[in-house]
């Protein structure tokens, strides 16, 4: 089946049928690998952001690089007058930012992706996806709604053709109304996928046959795209596959997934200063450990054309800006992240 009617199908199909499967990979993290050569350790670049009020703190999120190979990064919960969009630059460390809240905003930046054009959009977890204007620095809405309920996105991955896909961060392991949502580059948004818990992280497979969602509350790495919901059946349909089942700890959640040029997964883990590494049939393959006082792991951008990978990572005292050498290169000149 060719590209782009496997993207075709999965933005077409709304109705999703959840398959289990005995079998499925078992991965682990922590300990468990704390003597497989497998495991590295990330470096530390810099620290981007100030410590911020709130339960939450610093949250830095969405890192991303464009087609260009300029690195931007997010603040989530940066205060009123706090850079909450950032870029940095990668050879001298200098952070710019792009865009604060003014009194009275409460946006909540959380991603960052570019669409062929290059157009910027990102995830506000105020309810919409937004696209920036550098010249102007204004955020302006273009989905907030979608099949007729609100949108909380968290993440999201635009495909070559301009679909998007959006991790709709909603449910829980009890009342599963997590959705994936698609935006295609013309037509209309509509729900590819339901039945999620709290689905966080999205990317493209490195075949686009599909895409790789996490769900944190359920602790679970999911695989959707066509196929055929039993044995029974002639239909190509959306599935959804959990590919793994995570052993986490009880206060770790599963984050951002990125995705490499050889079409390896990288999941960042909030809460337990790591990233967990998988190849692309979503095996575990190996883990990264974020060192020192930063276990609030969100997210890996990989540098167009290279290996390098780089981390956004937060705890008490501020965020941080990691990096570490990816299993594979990404394409060169295609965007990273997210």
């Amino acid at each position: 089946m060719k590209k782009n009617r496997i993207i075709a199908l999965l933005a077409a199909v709304a109705a999703v049928t959840s398959v289990s499967a005995s079998g499925e990979a078992l991965a682990t993290s922590g300990s468990a690998l704390a003597s497989d050569p497998s495991q590295t350790t990330a470096t530390l670049v810099a620290k981007v952001a100030d410590p911020q009020p709130g339960p939450f703190g610093a949250s830095l999120e969405g890192a991303a690089f464009d087609g260009k190979g300029t690195f931007y990064f997010v603040d989530t919960t940066a205060a009123t007058g706090q850079p909450m969009l950032m870029t940095m630059d990668l050879a001298t460390d200098q952070v710019s930012t792009l865009y604060k809240n003014a009194p009275g905003q409460n946006t909540m930046l959380n991603c960052i992706g570019f669409a062929p054009d290059g157009v910027m959009y990102l995830c506000d977890l105020r309810g919409r996806i937004a696209t920036f204007n550098p010249a102007t620095q204004q955020l302006k809405t273009v989905l907030d709604r979608v099949g007729g309920q609100p949108v909380v996105p968290d993440d999201l991955t635009i495909a070559p053709n301009g679909d998007m896909y959006i991790a709709d961060y909603k449910g829980t392991p009890a009342a599963p109304t997590g959705r994936v949502l698609l935006r295609p580059a013309t037509g209309k948004p509509s729900v590819a996928a339901g039945g999620l818990a709290h689905p966080n992280g999205i990317v493209l497979t490195g075949k686009l046959d599909g895409v790789w969602v996490d769900e944190d509350l359920a602790g679970r790495l999911d695989h959707i795209g066509p196929g055929f919901s039993s044995p029974a059946s002639t239909t190509l349909e959306n599935v959804v596959h959990t590919v793994a089942y995570l052993g986490l700890g009880a206060s770790d959640f599963t984050d951002s997934l990125t995705i490499d040029g050889a079409g390896n997964i990288y999941m960042a883990v909030y809460g337990g200063s790591e990233v967990l590494e998988f190849d692309p049939n979503g095996v575990q393959i190996g883990r990264v450990v974020v060192p020192g006082d930063a276990p609030n792991v969100t997210h890996v951008a990989i540098q167009p054309g290279t290996q390098n990978a780089y981390v956004t990572a937060s705890g008490k005292d501020g965020g941080y800006i990691y990096r570490f050498t990816a299993l594979a290169a990404a394409p060169a000149n295609t965007p990273n992240g997210g």
